[in-house]
């Protein structure tokens, strides 16, 4: 079994809003399980995810593209105005998709990935008032505007947060035998996390003016903590 499926508690107590915005749990391992009723069933899924205050958003992907008959990719944004959560859903025709085991899979893992990503900016936006809300940590400009912004959205501390939360996932569920700190030791040499390669890839794994790089991992360490102390809490 894969990480999420023995995650059994409210994954929304781990989050620090001061006041719940939905009644509704998040129960990792049941959300995994969940899903399977909505496999190729597009009305099904979005409205499974309105208790969580989010929208599903199915967008065509362009038919030219091979890869897009084999591969569902999903996006997402949180929009404070709303208070709401988007969640975009890129397939020919997810009703028709054709879902192995493996990419149904790979499916349900970056469907509860991204989710849980958008709901951590949920709990920041709500939480605006903090003094470490809204902070952009020094990074290093190279002159190439597309590169710098993209430092920049990395070196928000709003995105530090939830992306740490992606990695920490990309860990637990594809190296669950390391433990985390040997698997950030080694980020430099290995890819255990396709979101760690992007993020240090993106300040081309300079450590010393990037403050994104060694706050993401202290981040990481943080929710590492944080779900020792959830998955130990008694029922």
């Amino acid at each position: 079994m894969n990480y999420l499926e023995t995650a059994d508690f409210n994954w929304m107590e781990m989050l620090n809003f001061y006041e719940q915005p939905f009644r509704a749990k998040l129960i990792p391992s049941k959300v995994w399980r969940d899903l399977d009723k909505y496999k190729n069933d597009s009305v099904g899924l979005a409205n499974y995810t309105k208790k969580w205050r989010t929208k599903i958003e199915f967008r065509k992907a362009p038919s030219a593209a091979k890869v897009w008959k084999t591969y569902a990719s999903i996006g997402g944004e949180y929009s404070p105005d709303e208070r709401q959560c988007a969640l975009q859903i890129y397939t020919l025709d997810f009703d028709k998709f054709p879902f192995t085991k493996v990419s149904w899979d790979r499916f349900k893992y970056r469907f509860i990935q991204t989710l849980m990503h958008e709901l951590i900016h949920f709990m920041q936006y709500d939480r605006r008032g903090d003094e470490w809300s809204n902070y952009v940590l020094p990074h290093k400009k190279v002159g190439h505007i597309k590169k710098d912004a993209e430092r920049r959205y990395l070196s928000e501390f709003d995105e530090i947060q939830a992306y740490a939360h992606c990695i920490y996932l990309d860990f637990k569920m594809f190296r669950p035998r390391l433990e985390i700190e040997t698997l950030l030791g080694r980020a430099g040499q290995y890819t255990d996390s396709k979101t760690l390669h992007y993020f240090l890839k993106t300040f081309n794994y300079d450590y010393k003016n990037n403050a994104a790089i060694p706050k993401v991992m202290q981040q990481i360490i943080k929710w590492d903590n944080k779900y020792q102390r959830y998955a130990n809490k008694p029922k």
